[in-house]
Parts: C-alpha cells; sequence; structure tokens
C-alpha cells in the first residue's frame, strides 16, 4: 500500500509522482544478485517502484520501504497510542510546546556509525527544508541536545504534528551525511536508521536489501529488538497480478505486498498463504451543493440522504470497500463509534421520511412517472462521478436508491481530478471525493472546505473548532472534540459517507513470526528461522 502522505489532497493520498530522470541507480557492482543467500534464506517481496531511499527527497513511500526507515515512534495499532520506536521514550509538557524525546547508545546505522541524538536535530532541519511534507512539523522553532535526550521547543502546538514522527517519512538521517552528500547521492545512497539497508538497486526491476546488524528497536510489539534473523530481502518490482499470486502460492514469492483484488478469493481460501488487512484509513463520500437550486432547501438534502440504503450499497462492493458510516473511520486515530451511532440514528436509511421530506418541500409527483415534480420539473440532478470502478459501483447503487423515492440522479464520470477541480470550482450538484489519512486534522481541514462556500454553511464556527481541537493535549478529549465536528458536518447534510475502503497483504504460511498491524505496518525481527538462516518450514 502506497503511504501517499498527503497525496497532493487527492488523498487517495493516490497519486504516485515519478522521478523519471533517474538512471543507472545501483549501490551495487550489477553482480551481486548472483551472491544472493539460497531459497529459504532470501525473503522474496512484490513491491511497487520505490522513488528513492531519502525519506525526506521522496513524495511517496511503500510500507515495504518502512524496512529501511523506522519512525522516530510507532503507533499502538489498537489504541493509537504512542509507543516507542527509534526514540526510546517521549514526554511532553503540559503546556504542549516542550517536547523530549530519548536516543540511547547503542543504536548504529549500517554503516557502522552509531545514532547521535544531534542526528535527530539535523534530519528534521534537513526535512524542514526539502521534504514536500514539511508543513506537518513546522511549528518546530528550536532544539537542544542535553545528553542522550532532544528538547523540542514549538512555537504553537498542533495536536496532529506527532503522527508525522509515528510514520517512515519523517525518519532519522546520520548527520555526516545530510551535510556531506549531495542532494542526488542521498536519493539512492544514504542510509536512513532501519533494520534494513539498500544493498544494490535496478531500476524498476528489483532491490536487495540486507539486514544492518548494529540495529536495536524499542518497539514493544517486537520481542526480538535487535537485528533481523532474515539477513536478506530481494524487491520484485515488475509483474503482473497472475505472476504475483501464482508465485506467492508456489514459493516463487514469500510476500505480496498487496493482494490483486482479482485474486483475493483465490489466495484467501490457498492452504498455504496467510492473509490479512494491512491498509490505512481511506474514506469516500459525497459533497451536495447547497447553493444549487434543488439543493437549497436542507429538506432536500435531507431527503437525498435518508434515501441511501447501505445495505444495498453493501451488495454492490467486493472485500476491498464497504460502507462508511462515518467520515473518520476505525482505522484513523480518534475514531468513535459515537460519530457512527450519531450518524445511523439521525441520518440511516429511512425512504418513507425521505419521500415526506420531499413532500414537505414542495416535491410530488403529479404527473405518475416516478418522479417527483415541482413547478412543472422533475427532481433531477447530476452526479459528478469518478470514472474508477468502485465510485461507478456506488453511483450505480445510489441512482437507484435516489430513484425508489422519486429522484432522478444522472451520473458524469471524469478522472478524479476532474472531480475534485468541479468542487473547487462550485461546477457540480453532488460530487464523489476521497481522502485516504490515518489522522484525523489532515481530513476536517478538507471535509467541506475544498469549496466552503458551496458545502459549509457556517465556516466561521467549523473552522474555531477544528482549530480548538488541534490545540488540546489530551487524545481523549481530542477524540470528543473530532467527534463534535463530525456530527456538525453531518448536520450541515451537504457530506455523505460512502465508502470505507480496506486492502490486504498476504505471505506464505510457512513463514512464521512476521509482526504486522491492520493499517501496513510489517516486521520481520521475530521471524522464526534455524540455524542456517533459513525462515521456510521451520520446526
Amino acid at each position: 500500500m502506497k503511504k501517499n502522505k498527503f497525496v497532493a489532497f487527492a488523498l487517495i493520498l493516490a497519486l504516485v509522482i515519478s522521478l523519471a530522470g533517474l538512471t543507472g541507480c545501483s549501490t551495487g557492482t550489477g553482480n551481486e544478485a548472483s551472491k544472493v543467500p539460497a531459497e529459504g534464506q532470501t525473503l522474496i517481496i512484490q513491491d511497487s517502484a520505490w522513488e528513492g531511499v531519502d525519506l525526506f527527497q521522496v513524495s511517496s513511500w511503500n510500507d515495504m520501504q518502512c524496512l529501511l526507515a523506522d519512525p522516530i515512534l510507532e503507533k499502538d495499532p489498537d489504541t493509537g497510542a504512542v509507543l516507542p520506536g527509534i526514540a526510546s521514550d517521549s514526554k511532553w509538557s503540559e503546556d504542549g510546546l516542550t517536547w523530549t524525546l530519548t536516543f540511547p547508545e547503542g543504536m548504529k546505522y549500517s554503516t557502522g556509525e552509531q545514532v547521535e541524538p544531534e542526528d535527530f536535530i539535523a534530519s528534521v532541519e534537513y526535512g524542514l527544508e526539502v521534504s514536500p511534507y514539511a508543513e506537518g512539523y513546522q511549528t518546530i522553532e528550536s532544539m537542544e541536545v542535553d545528553g542522550r535526550n532532544v528538547i523540542v521547543h514549538l512555537s504553537d502546538y498542533q495536536a496532529d504534528m506527532q503522527y508525522n514522527f509515528q510514520s517512515c517519512f519523517v525518519g532519522l538521517m546520520d548527520k555526516d551525511e545530510i551535510e556531506n552528500m549531495s542532494a542526488d547521492d542521498k536519493l539512492w545512497g544514504c542510509h536512513p536508521y532501519g533494520a534494513y539497508y539498500l544493498d544494490e538497486y535496478q531500476p524498476g526491476a528489483y532491490a536487495i536489501l540486507k539486514a544492518n546488524e548494529g540495529y536495536k528497536t524499542h518497539n514493544p510489539m517486537l520481542k526480538n529488538q535487535g537485528p533481523s534473523p532474515v539477513k536478506t530481502i530481494k524487491v520484485v518490482f515488475s509483474g503482473e497480478s497472475f505472476t504475483f499470486a501464482q508465485g506467492v502460492k508456489n514459493g516463487d514469492y514469500d510476500v505480496l505486498s498487496t493482494v490483486p483484488s482479482e485474486y483475493y478469493e483465490e489466495l484467501k481460501s490457498a492452504d498455504n498463504i496467510d492473509m490479512f488487512e494491512a491498509y490505512g484509513a481511506e474514506v469516500n463520500y459525497a459533497e451536495i451543493n447547497m447553493t444549487d437550486p434543488i439543493f437549497q432547501d436542507i429538506n432536500v438534502r435531507k431527503a437525498v440522504i435518508h434515501a441511501i440504503s447501505r445495505d444495498n450499497l453493501g451488495s454492490y462492493l467486493s472485500e476491498f470497500e464497504k460502507p462508511a458510516h462515518s467520515l473518520v473511520l476505525r482505522k484513523c486515530l480518534n475514531y468513535s463509534e459515537e460519530a457512527v451511532d450519531y450518524y445511523d440514528t439521525n441520518y440511516g436509511y429511512d425512504p418513507e421520511l425521505s419521500k415526506k421530506l420531499l413532500a414537505d418541500a414542495g416535491w410530488t409527483d403529479t404527473n405518475n412517472d416516478g418522479f417527483v415534480d415541482k413547478n412543472g420539473s422533475n427532481l433531477a440532478f447530476e452526479f459528478d462521478c469518478r470514472d474508477s470502478e468502485t465510485p461507478k459501483k456506488v453511483a450505480q447503487s445510489l441512482q437507484i436508491d435516489l430513484k425508489a423515492v422519486g429522484i432522478d440522479m444522472k451520473i458524469k464520470t471524469q478522472n478524479w481530478s476532474y472531480v475534485n477541480q468541479d468542487v473547487v470550482d462550485g461546477n457540480f450538484q453532488m460530487a464523489y471525493l476521497g481522502l485516504g489519512w490515518s489522522e484525523p486534522f489532515l481530513l476536517v481541514d478538507k471535509f467541506c472546505n475544498r469549496n466552503a462556500k458551496c458545502t459549509n454553511p457556517d465556516p466561521e464556527n467549523y473552522n474555531a473548532m477544528v482549530a480548538a481541537a488541534r490545540k488540546t493535549v489530551d487524545y481523549d478529549e481530542i477524540t470528543e472534540q473530532i467527534t463534535a465536528i463530525q456530527k456538525k458536518l453531518f448536520d450541515y447534510c451537504t457530506i455523505i459517507p460512502l465508502i470505507d475502503n480496506n486492502g490486504y497483504r498476504c505471505w506464505r504460511s510457512e513463514i512464521q513470526g512476521i509482526v504486522h498491524t491492520p493499517t501496513g505496518g510489517f516486521y520481520l525481527g521475530d521471524v522464526v528461522t534455524d540455524a542456517n538462516g533459513n525462515f521456510r518450514n521451520v520446526k
């Protein structure tokens, strides 16, 4: 799964910007592929192509690249709580303006150099200079070293800042490499702190990773917090879905980073394959233009919302999607069942209420053609839909539901970027949108704010609520405020949660000890091997 960070706010977090100018990027001699250990000692992983190993320069970062670069902190997959990572401890002052991180001795880069607190300062300063995502931690005002601690001073507390440091695109690089290597050399030649390092790279084909023997983590999800027992990994980039699916079944591949949707059932039922969720929070939703003559009446907007059957919608979906009942989803920080209950109670499927709301607004079927009309015109509108498979299935489901209450929904399909632009320009009636991010503030910044004039009837108070939540230090209090923000959005009746997207990862079941999380975390430190380093069918 792509960790496309803010993803140009198309977010699904889904547009990968290719670095077309890369040529001849190999840290090996070209003969090193022949030195890869024998079968059972080299873990073969399928993944999408990489942009580089300099986590600050690149615009996207795949889950499997996290084998090369640890995050400063980890997150509990069940509670969202902060866990140690590279840093063994993290403490915040009561006002949220001072953050202290501890970097103990004993951690070494693959070069043999020890991790120093100064590396954190150099890495953050480098990220602020070159990273496309520096905005996420730009409130850092100054940093200082105190023994093995780094004390970070912020000009302003932002609740979402720490999340950046729980992602490996804000990890740790050696201060000397940052200062002494050119940008081009760092892109593929730097050595971020992680369990593995890049030994060889063949553009578009594969990468060879070797274990960092000086590695140590403080991640409590791992029993073995030292060097990985799997010493060599080959990451393969090129190939077809059929090749990958058959390959993992017959042993040509050990891990598929992403299960091809068309082979989900086949791989799920295979006796020798283990499959698990591995995808961050990604919501698809619709926004309604309240300035459109039809939708100026909130009762009409409510009628549309109450006409939508999520049971009907679910019948159109695959294992990779399910109907959403909230905007901040279960895999996102600060998720709350209270928001789900509020939406279902107040805006759930009720076709009879939908018809009543339409009648109260003056829309009735006077000519018995199956559609309600008013002043001689049927209630018809256009749904601006993305031209990919899932949005089109959603549109078909909505069209059937709305027809059942007398609303004629036309469907226009086009590239997602044009749909987004239509919303920004106010050139839409109802549009299909998406955001993928596992932390809520980026989401609530965008909901009903791409064009607030068309979708947000109370932007001043809404933005004030978001700003207040962002200044809150306590996690549970943030959750309460994010829930209140969702309720306010629902009450606008200009936004409709539709799809909770999902993805899967699989590997051969003979490999024991892979630690994983539902949002894509993947750790090899506890893999069981024999005395020869073989990880297959170890008894």
